[in-house]
């Protein structure tokens, strides 16, 4: 009897916990926005080519300075693909799997053969001569009780990552462009 006694409370906190976690969101949507002042076309070009993103991207060798990259034959649009093995972000690969010239670039970032997995998506508009760029990640997380704790936290990071990649975007597009 104290057994059993044991088991269902044990069976009871995992209920609880099950019970309290849908409470807590299971789906999210991140949307960011810069106003870059290059014309639509010399922005998209340069998000296009896959080689640029080590000069923006949050997720590079300023996040961990062991990282290496290298990168597919396709440099640019559908299929380019950058490589990296890195000791604080392991391995993996970001992708540009859809890429609508002047509108949208969609991408897939796998770490650690797909352990951690995100897309995402960069649309474009033509503002007065410059380009609004926005960066948007949506998803859902299911009925997951430990995701659905974690979720707050993965967005408020994402959020910060994405206005940091923003920025240098800005700034590399602005500069070099």
């Amino acid at each position: 009897m104290k057994s059993f006694i044991i088991f269902a409370g044990i069976m009871g906190f995992f209920a609880l916990i099950f019970i309290a976690s849908l409470a807590f969101p299971h789906q999210y949507r991140i949307e960011k926005s810069v106003i870059i002042n290059k014309p639509l076309s010399s922005t998209f070009n340069y998000l296009n080519q896959i080689q640029n993103w080590k000069d923006w991207s949050p997720w590079n060798n300023s996040l961990d300075s062991s990282m290496v990259s290298f990168y597919s034959q396709i440099k640019m649009g559908e299929g380019a693909t950058q490589y990296f093995n890195g000791g604080l972000v392991g391995n993996g690969r970001f992708r540009i799997i859809e890429s609508i010239p002047e509108q949208k670039l969609r991408y897939d970032l796998s770490i650690n053969e797909g352990q951690m997995h995100s897309e995402a998506i960069f649309y474009f508009a033509s503002v007065a001569g410059s380009t609004q760029l926005f960066w948007v990640d949506s998803g859902d997380v299911g009925y997951n009780p430990l995701f659905r704790f974690m979720l707050p936290g993965k967005v408020t990071s994402t959020e910060e990552s994405f206005e940091q990649g923003l920025k240098a975007i800005n700034l590399a597009a602005e500069s070099k462009l």
